[in-house]
């Protein structure tokens, strides 16, 4: 990230203080990237799992037999809201410096 990036409060922290922030969003980034891998996985075994049952029942081209897709579904949804939380709470997408650019644009200054 470039210097023009970075806000002026957030040049002025201590270099600690951002070597912490951005310490802690590398943990959650790697933390999504594990919780998506588990996901492709697991529901590539599931769906697996779900062909070869409707296959062996003979049901495979009726959509109540397909339960992977529900699974698919709410893991899905799991998965956005996860990659959403640390998407926001990468560093420099400060609230509190927001609202201060906002007042001063409104000031004028």
């Amino acid at each position: 990230m470039s210097i023009e990036n970075y806000t002026s409060q957030e040049l002025n922290q201590a270099p600690d203080e951002r070597e912490q922030a951005a310490r802690q969003y590398v943990e959650q980034l790697r933390a999504f990237y594990a919780h998506a891998s588990v996901f492709v996985l697991s529901m590539a075994i599931m769906l697996m799992v779900n062909l070869l049952v409707n296959l062996s029942a003979g049901v495979a081209d009726e959509w109540s037999a397909w339960w992977s897709a529900w699974a698919f579904v709410g893991w899905s949804a799991g998965i956005a809201v996860h990659g959403l939380v640390v998407r926001l709470n990468r560093p420099g997408a400060s609230t509190k410096q927001w609202e201060q650019d906002q007042i001063e644009k409104v000031l004028g200054r």
